[in-house]
């Protein structure tokens, strides 16, 4: 809808949305698919006359009704998010070589000169390649991220964005796009400089096609624990971590919410101070011992069947550094955590990098500013709190490449203070093909998550959970992103 309307001139007529299929699959529910039949037929929930708008809106109706009262028994927090065009939005401005050196920031008051870089944020009534394409024929240097170098930030009015609030942070030079437009008649000339060789990606000629799927390698094995869910509350961050190890070589998984397939908890130190610690009691889950991970008390293993039987799906659960493969060219990558007070945001970012394990170009690094790839092989969808989902378009990716996913902390916090990080892989249709649970150090602040690599003709997904004591910027410099701000 959004993108609808936008093609019609208009604006989105609301500030947030929620996603009944995104919240369908905080739940972990058990099916197959995540389409609306699949939905109402799990709720109960008779379509009349399927694909007609008028009875898909009663049905979403009714299935929202039936989510917000079971997000309300879990206590989870439900997925608000932006209003988001499809196919990514903003698009991102080619990387143009500019002839002119860069001159300093804009003045307000005082004409625009060739080599100043120009950054544009939120929507344009302007279509936006001819905007770039306009800006770059009048010598300006048009990039997609916020910098120190940045000369002009044009915006019709929208102040909070990541963007704008950097441009504000450096002092750089805000202007509407009529403001801008009407400089664009007096560009002053610039200094020339002399241009470095522009080497441009191109596409491989042949597109990957999947081998038949072989047998798993690196999964967590089987165990006592095997299609138990365990949530761990309370405690250190190092506590919780190696309760969360010892659960996953005895065969069970972690979950960072409470869901519908979570069977058991730890309690450690502070758990009472948990808000979930009353849902988790309401469920009669069982409790576990932190040390031998035994039933507490009159605990019986066998005691939540239900919950454990709405995790029956074969899913594969990987470890820290375990691999499974993919049998689809199209999937989803969704990265969850719980938010805390002392964390401001963490930046979910992907990097398509060569054979020498760098990216090639710029466009290569996908995050906030610039969440998809000129190819569509990566999009980001950072719009929901606590949460990143990254579609993945293997199609598009060359063999002799790979993606890495990799979270950062933005501001003081640590991983000590946020917690593990839960990634699950989908299918298109919204099924559940792989998860895990990764957790890096208490004092580092950026972790690499996962990477997606073809071997041997079968598309690979590697859980990874490495940490790092940097920050954003200086972990894109490692995989050779140019970045101009000063790097931790």
């Amino acid at each position: 809808m959004p993108t609808k309307r936008a093609r019609a001139g208009h604006l989105f007529p609301a500030d947030f949305r929620l996603c009944t299929c995104q919240l369908s699959q905080r739940f972990d529910l058990p099916l197959a698919d995540f389409r609306l039949a699949s939905l109402c037929d799990y709720r109960g929930i008779k379509q009349h006359r399927a694909h007609d708008a008028e009875d898909d809106v009663r049905a979403l109706v009714e299935l929202t009704r039936h989510s917000l009262a079971l997000a309300h028994r879990l206590g989870l927090p439900l997925p608000y998010a932006r209003p988001r065009l499809l196919g990514g939005y903003p698009p991102v401005a080619p990387r143009t070589p500019c002839m002119w050196r860069y001159p300093g920031r804009h003045v307000p008051g005082q004409p625009l000169r060739q080599g100043m870089t120009v950054v544009f944020t939120g929507q344009t009534h302007r279509d936006r390649a001819v905007l770039i394409e306009t800006a770059t024929r009048c010598g300006l240097d048009v990039m997609n991220s916020v910098s120190s170098r940045t000369s002009v930030l044009v915006s019709n009015g929208e102040l909070g964005t990541r963007k704008a609030d950097l441009a504000l942070k450096h002092g750089t030079s805000l202007m509407t796009e009529e403001q801008f437009m009407g400089l664009l008649d007096s560009v002053e000339p610039g200094d020339p400089r002399t241009m470095a060789q522009v080497v441009v990606q191109t596409m491989p000629d042949a597109v990957p096609v999947l081998s038949p799927p072989r047998p798993r390698a690196k999964v967590a094995a089987p165990g006592r624990f095997s299609r138990r869910r365990v949530i761990i509350l309370g405690g250190s961050h190092d506590e919780a971590a190696d309760v969360r190890t010892r659960v996953q070589e005895v065969g069970g998984t972690c979950a960072v919410n409470l869901t519908m397939t979570v069977t058991d908890f730890v309690a450690l130190a502070d758990a009472e101070k948990d808000a979930r610690i009353s849902k988790v009691k309401e469920r009669a889950l069982t409790e576990l011992d932190p040390v031998t991970l035994e039933p507490v008390g009159a605990s019986q293993l066998s005691a939540n069947d239900e919950a454990q039987q709405l995790d029956s799906v074969d899913v594969v659960s990987l470890p820290r550094g375990g691999v499974t493969d993919i049998a689809h060219l199209d999937f989803t990558v969704t990265a969850t955590w719980v938010a805390a007070e002392a964390v401001d945001e963490v930046d979910v970012v992907a990097f398509v990098t060569d054979p020498t394990g760098s990216v090639a170009r710029d466009e290569d690094f996908c995050f906030y500013n610039q969440p998809t790839h000129p190819t569509g092989l990566v999009d980001l969808d950072l719009a929901t709190p606590d949460q990143a989902s990254v579609d993945v378009q293997a199609g598009a990716l060359p063999i002799d490449s790979r993606i890495t996913l990799a979270a950062a902390i933005d501001g003081d916090g640590t991983f000590g203070v946020l917690g593990a990080i839960e990634l699950s892989v989908r299918s298109s249709d919204g099924s559940l093909l792989a998860r895990a649970t990764l957790d890096a150090a208490a004092d580092e602040t950026s972790m690499l998550l996962a990477e997606v690599y073809w071997r041997n003709g079968a598309l690979r997904f590697r859980a990874i959970g490495q940490g790092y004591q940097r920050r954003l910027a200086g972990l894109a410099v490692g995989y050779g992103v140019d970045i101009e701000e000063d790097v931790e």
